[in-house]
């Protein structure tokens, strides 16, 4: 076994590990399950437990421990619990926190501003309790924030919003929840070896590729089992590499069901997980099949010797721009956990620093933004099974100014960049195990 392959198989291990501390995972006997999330400020997290995802008022509620020197919250509940307490399917969840802009008040109920304080204080703390929270490292999401088409009309996407206005509006009915799966596990054996220098790349939307396709069952067109049936087109046009444009979770429902898509966000670049293939991609939305649907396609394609790259989006999320006037702003998943960790804020706490051009960096200058986009990396890459990435906007990865500021230093080791080169590992130049 070469060096290369056993850093390549240590870095998965190691991977798959570290992403194995944060997220909701069932034990190895199916008796429990730990949720665990990062939070530096909250000064108390709840989970909220639900048996359907949407229109539903949770089943329970229990509150995480935090350990001081990790600053990860975490709770095992026992599978038995869940189902006493009526959740006798998919486990959906989310998160509601607490902390200095908001603190706990034990009279507090959904929809109260019982110890509201502030939307934002000084330390770009935006805690609000009355907004469930997506879990940052859900393995797959239940539906998308805003939900024309289906049962309850969810199309005010002011429901997540802070501010005067909006602030005790409660969203666990309506908000998109994680779901509790096995993570996914890929066949590293059935991977191409290629030298990336060799690839001839075919970038495509996952569901343009195939929406209008006559050669596609009705039902399978726009899906990744849809692609899958593409695999030896591609492979007589030539193609060697499938690259798809963003196919993690992101908001995508209205593009069908509005008279013009001005403004719409079809290419899928505002993620709001980094995790969870897009439910609206498959054709098999039951728990766990998206994620199974999505390998199943990387192994038809595998199988006619193509690779499969993405598009990700790491230097901001969906949770968007805040008024520059209110500083209200959307709370759904990485805001309302610890704002001023996760996205780089401003000097005076509630403004924001963008290099992007559409939203508030990701804070990749933090060693905790770096874990999740590594993590997120590894998981595609070790347990989805994808050979390689194209990174949007990629110089906000290298930041190396955490507050206020922009810095790109292509040398720093613990970049983001750096880090996922030396840890998933890149490919050798000229083939083999590793990642493009």
């Amino acid at each position: 076994m070469s060096r290369i392959t056993r850093l390549w198989i240590l870095a998965a291990v190691l991977q798959a590990a570290s992403a194995a501390q944060l997220g909701a995972r069932m034990d190895a006997a199916g008796q429990n399950i730990t949720f665990r999330v990062y939070s530096s400020t909250a000064t108390r997290i709840e989970v909220w437990v639900y048996d359907q995802p949407l229109g539903a008022e949770e089943r329970l509620s229990l509150p995480l421990s935090a350990d001081p020197a990790t600053k990860i919250w975490a709770v095992t509940v026992p599978v038995g619990t869940l189902r006493s307490s009526g959740v006798t399917g998919a486990v959906c969840y989310g998160y509601r926190a607490w902390g200095p802009n908001w603190t706990f008040d034990s009279g507090w109920t959904k929809g109260s501003g019982a110890g509201f304080q502030q939307d934002v204080d000084a330390q770009g703390n935006r805690f609000n309790p009355n907004k469930l929270l997506l879990d940052p490292y859900a393995l797959e999401v239940s539906h998308d924030p805003l939900i024309p088409t289906s049962p309850g009309q969810q199309t005010d996407g002011r429901i997540y919003q802070s501010g005067a206005a909006d602030r005790n509006t409660d969203t666990g009915a309506v908000a998109p929840k994680g779901i509790v799966i096995a993570p996914a596990a890929s066949d590293a054996a059935s991977k191409p070896v290629r030298a990336f220098k060799d690839e001839i790349v075919y970038e495509v939307h996952l569901r343009g590729f195939t929406k209008a396709d006559p050669s596609i069952p009705e039902g399978l067109r726009g899906t990744y089992a849809g692609a899958a049936r593409k695999a030896q087109y591609l492979k007589d046009l030539g193609v060697t590499a499938l690259e798809l444009l963003p196919v993690q979770e992101f908001q995508n429902d209205a593009n069908d069901v509005v008279a013009s898509t001005a403004g719409d966000n079809y290419w899928g670049y505002d993620p709001y997980n980094y995790f969870a293939p897009d439910r609206r991609y498959a054709a098999d939305k039951s728990p766990g099949g998206p994620t199974k649907e999505f390998q199943t396609m990387v192994q038809a394609l595998h199988a006619q010797g193509i690779k499969v790259y993405i598009d990700v989006v790491y230097n901001h999320t969906g949770e968007g721009r805040v008024d520059s006037g209110s500083q209200a702003g959307k709370v759904l998943t990485l805001r309302g956990l610890d704002n001023a960790t996760y996205y780089e804020v401003g000097a005076d706490g509630a403004s924001y620093v963008d290099n992007n051009g559409v939203a508030p960096n990701l804070n990749t200058a933090n060693s905790v933004v770096r874990d999740l986009i590594v993590d997120s990396l590894s998981y595609w890459a070790n347990g989805i099974g994808v050979d390689g990435f194209r990174f949007d906007l990629a110089p906000v990865l290298g930041n190396a100014c955490i507050s206020s500021c922009f810095r790109f230093d292509a040398k720093a080791a613990d970049n983001a960049l750096n880090r996922a080169i030396a840890e998933l590992p890149l490919r050798p130049a000229s083939g083999g195990r590793g990642v493009d």
